[in-house]
């Protein structure tokens, strides 16, 4: 019973803050209401001592930027550029992409925010997304006697990463990741000693660590972006199984005796260290002040991954590879990937260093000079 009353008086309490907090917001709205007619009738001086209370304690985003923008217009009109200033850069804090509209707002609010923006410097992004990897094949190699056959099978592979965005401008920027993929192949020899068949499952995990340089569209809800860069990758686990279907013949016909190695470790026969090129694109979703993004990314192996010194004749007798009679061909591995993620930008309100007045005069010009032609 005792419990039943502590969860009622909870309840009640969040209730009656609601209803408090409600109440606020209502009366907020009917101060700024009475704060635009003042205006309007041409009442300056009162109205910032008017919003200061709503001010102190409204939070609601929605509301701060129409109560900023009434202050930094009151201020322009009372000839006060500090206090202008100053609510200019809450009405980016209540809203990082607010940008005056011509059609809409006073020109000497519009001039003002070309002194200003909001724009992130850095995002930050996650991403996870499934993979292929295509091999460049560069030199064959092999034990197995005959004129056999090499080729390669795509295998999926699944990947995650993090990554952060410098902006240069709105369009603009250098990325860098530190990506997690798990990448798989197939590599099938047949017509070994006339009729056998070797299949190698080859299976990596890496790190890999892309800087890309990248171009994004900056307006609308869908907004398309492209890269091009260069990563370095660092294979710190590969790890295999081999099947070699032995085709003998029994009574005038083959028959398959397949065997299945254990899982081997080729780590030691690879190199650590590779490079690629990479180019890519995909398109942002607007969410809010964040994004939702698609992307495809195809990188272009640089080195070879097999150790040259990697031969059948170097191999230890011990060595599970070497009982099974194979030899890595030398070769590169390129990477196809899809990605989904999610981006969220840093937005930095800020006064700019160079301001954007003369661009903005420009067009007010050009819009003015194609109305008088109308």
């Amino acid at each position: 019973m005792q419990r039943l009353r502590i969860a009622f008086l909870v309840c009640f309490a969040i209730f009656c803050a609601r209803g408090l907090k409600a109440q606020s917001q209502e009366e907020c709205e009917q101060v700024l209401n009475r704060a635009i007619e003042e205006f309007n009738a041409g009442h300056f001086y009162g109205i910032p001592s008017m919003l200061h209370d709503c001010l102190e304690r409204n939070q609601r985003a929605a509301w701060r930027q129409r109560a900023y923008i009434l202050l930094a217009e009151t201020y322009l009109l009372l000839d006060d550029p500090v206090g202008a200033e100053r609510s200019y850069l809450e009405i980016l804090r209540a809203n990082p992409e607010f940008v005056p509209d011509r059609n809409r707002d006073p020109i000497d609010l519009v001039y003002l925010g070309s002194k200003f923006t909001g724009e992130p410097i850095f995002s930050l992004y996650g991403r996870i997304g499934a993979n292929v990897s295509p091999v460049n094949l560069l030199k064959t190699r092999s034990a197995l006697a005959g004129d056999v056959t090499h080729d390669y099978k795509w295998r999926t592979g699944i990947g995650a990463g993090v990554g952060a965005q410098y902006h240069y401008d709105q369009n603009f920027g250098v990325t860098l990741e530190l990506n997690y993929m798990f990448t798989a192949y197939q590599y099938e020899t047949t017509r070994a000693f006339g009729r056998d068949k070797l299949s190698v499952f080859d299976r990596q995990n890496w790190f890999k660590i892309p800087v890309t340089f990248r171009y994004s569209d900056s307006e609308g809800k869908y907004r398309p972006f492209g890269y091009i860069g260069y990563s370095v990758d660092m294979l710190f686990r590969d790890r295999g199984t081999l099947t070699f279907d032995d085709r003998n013949f029994t009574d005038g016909r083959i028959v398959p005796d397949e065997r299945e190695s254990p899982v081997i470790n080729f780590n030691p026969k690879r190199n650590k260290i590779n490079q690629a090129l990479l180019f890519g694109g995909g398109v942002k979703y607007k969410l809010g002040l964040d994004y939702a993004f698609v992307d495809v990314r195809y990188s272009i192996g640089l080195t070879n991954v097999v150790k040259v010194e990697n031969t059948i004749n170097s191999a230890d007798t011990e060595d599970p590879v070497f009982q099974w009679g194979y030899v890595d061909n030398l070769y590169k591995i390129n990477n196809l990937s899809v990605s989904i993620g999610y981006i969220y930008p840093l937005y930095k309100p800020r006064k700019l260093k160079k301001a954007r007045s003369k661009s903005v005069l420009k067009r007010i010009k050009k819009q003015d000079d194609e109305v008088t032609q109308d």
